[in-house]
């Protein structure tokens, strides 16, 4: 047993130790295209990102960043995933731990955080020239918030059918990188989120393109709701959903468009009300619906012929 001496010694230590590891610099290693991950902090997203590291570094305000996916805003260091912010975390407590128990320099038990396997899909902010990638539909500039939708709806609804046709590349890619679970569980997710993209892509497009069109504007996402949506392409052009497409797709859009909702309000559950809208016989209440890597690719077909019939008016 060490005396009181020893003892405030090693407090003394201790203390100096936690000094030198609060002001240390955390290094982030990017993947092979000089990209590194960043999450969505917003509970009701969590969609995962790259962004230039350079650019995050040089570019990107500390007081505000933007979710490509969802649009929101806060601060750029809420955007570290949960992930390495766990891993951190954890690496901290040890080093803390190590450094008591055993006198171990804590700054040779901190971690480097590592960045995942690189994205395909890149894209280069046509405002700010930030440049960065995701899985999906990414509607926003993660440095200005720009919104570049109308001009890209169509590739963005194409590259949803190309990385939904992908999908099982990705998984296995992440199984590497992680678990056979948290694969399963990513790419069951990302397939969820490629029907919200797609039907929160019409709807933006759509609603840009109607407003420019008409005298009035367009009621509060209207163009989430297939029926309205119909309307006032009818009232306004004398064309719409149902002249552009066949009935089957139609129905199909309504079904995919109701599936959304559930998803992004229901945490996928099947009601009664989706029952009545729908008229499926496949569920029934309080069952969850199961959405396939077909359902995306005939969304995304039937998205594709609304927007060019759109851009046609």
């Amino acid at each position: 047993m060490g005396t009181i001496k020893d003892m405030l010694n090693k407090v003394k230590d201790f203390n100096n130790e936690i000094e030198n590891i609060s002001g240390k610099t955390i290094k982030i290693i990017p993947d092979k295209n000089g990209m590194i991950d960043r999450q969505c902090p917003k509970e009701e997203c969590l969609a995962y990102f790259k962004i230039n590291y350079q650019d995050w570094i040089n570019i990107v305000k500390d007081e505000k960043a933007f979710c490509p996916f969802c649009g929101n805003n806060s601060k750029a260091g809420d955007y570290m995933p949960i992930e390495q912010h766990n891993a951190l975390k954890n690496s901290i407590q040890k080093a803390i731990m190590d450094n008591w128990n055993f006198g171990t320099p804590m700054s040779k038990n901190i971690i480097s955080l590592k960045s995942s396997e690189e994205f395909e899909l890149h894209i280069q902010c046509e405002k700010c020239n930030v440049r960065f990638s995701v899985i999906g539909a990414a509607y926003f500039c993660p440095c200005c918030g720009f919104d570049s939708i109308e001009n890209n709806a169509r590739s963005t609804i194409e590259k949803i059918i190309l990385m939904t046709e992908k999908i099982e590349s990705i998984q296995q890619a992440i199984e590497q990188m992680s678990t056979k679970d948290e694969a399963v569980i990513f790419t069951k997710r990302t397939i969820e989120n490629f029907i919200t993209n797609c039907i929160g892509t019409l709807q933006n497009f759509s609603e840009i393109k109607y407003n420019k069109l008409s005298e009035t504007r367009a009621p509060f996402n209207a163009f989430q709701n297939v029926d309205k949506a119909n309307n006032l392409w009818i009232k306004l052009k004398g064309q719409g959903y149902d002249t552009w497409l066949k009935n089957d797709e139609y129905k199909l859009l309504i079904i995919y468009s109701q599936r959304r909702h559930l998803l992004e309000h229901k945490g996928g559950i099947v009601d009664s009300r989706y029952l009545s809208i729908t008229n499926e016989n496949n569920y029934s209440v309080g069952e969850k619906i199961v959405v396939k890597e077909n359902d995306v690719v005939l969304l995304g077909h039937i998205v594709l012929k609304i927007i060019d019939s759109i851009n046609s008016l």
